[in-house]
């Protein structure tokens, strides 16, 4: 998805919550030919009626990162984050623990667009 900078600053005034950013990234990523693995939240409800959203996961599976994102012999993990949003512990664990292994590791935001899409094209 190639922008113009007017473009650029439409998308971050029009407010992307974050499946909306991690819906554009993966579509430009997948355009540039990166394989990519998501996992999104699920809607719970309880038999007492509460209802709230979570990822399931297993074992160690909590904070796991937004995008796992493969192409040639990189491996790159992203968290997305909109507004004031930052990394949780359990995520820092994860990020942290792919960076040990040797893989790409960012936390993008929706400004950093024109970044994003130059690490993908590198």
């Amino acid at each position: 998805m190639n922008v113009t900078p007017e473009e650029f600053r439409a998308m971050v005034r029009a407010g992307w919550d974050e499946a909306e950013f991690q819906r554009n990234l993966i579509e430009m990523a997948n355009n540039l030919g990166w394989r990519v693995a998501s996992f999104r939240k699920v809607r719970v409800q309880r038999k007492n009626g509460r209802v709230y959203w979570e990822t399931p996961v297993a074992a160690d599976g909590r904070g796991f990162p937004d995008t796992l994102m493969i192409k040639g012999r990189r491996l790159l993990i992203s968290e997305q984050k909109v507004g004031h949003n930052t990394t949780t512990p359990e995520q820092k664990l994860w990020l942290n623990a792919f960076e040990q292994v040797g893989a790409e590791v960012h936390v993008w935001k929706p400004e950093q667009w024109r970044e994003i899409e130059r690490t993908l094209r590198a």
